[in-house]
């Protein structure tokens, strides 16, 4: 799971500081396919591991939203950031994709390991 966000992250430079339309292309398609597909497709069965039998679906479809929620405050994070810098969108785009990759990356290695693991319903009912 960490190898999308590894590729993610060197992508981002190729396609948002060439001036090659080719390399633009390629490097977003592949970094859209690394970065967005393949993390993004794991994130439920990631999830599915963290939370009891009884809150499970609940629990993941509300952590799995939240990112969607949040995730739309990016454009307008984004576009305040290359107004106030001055940058364009470029830099703001680039220090974006690295802290997105990069809190993926250390969430994964802070999460717990559960390979071998019978999971178990924590909640027990009367």
């Amino acid at each position: 799971m960490i190898l999308p966000a590894l590729i993610a992250i060197p992508l981002a430079p190729i396609y948002l500081f060439s001036g090659n339309v080719v390399f633009m292309i390629a490097a977003f398609v592949a970094q859209g396919f690394a970065g967005t597909g393949c993390m993004s497709g794991q994130i439920p069965a990631y999830l599915n591991e963290r939370f009891p039998t009884e809150v499970r679906a609940t629990a993941t479809a509300f952590c799995f939203h939240q990112g969607a929620i949040f995730g739309g405050l990016v454009p307008p994070a984004l576009t305040f950031l290359a107004a106030t810098l001055g940058t364009g969108l470029a830099l703001p785009m680039l220090l974006g994709t690295a802290f997105g990759a990069g809190s993926f990356i250390i969430a994964l290695l802070l999460g717990p390991d559960t390979k071998g693991k019978e999971i178990v319903p924590d909640l027990i009912g009367a």
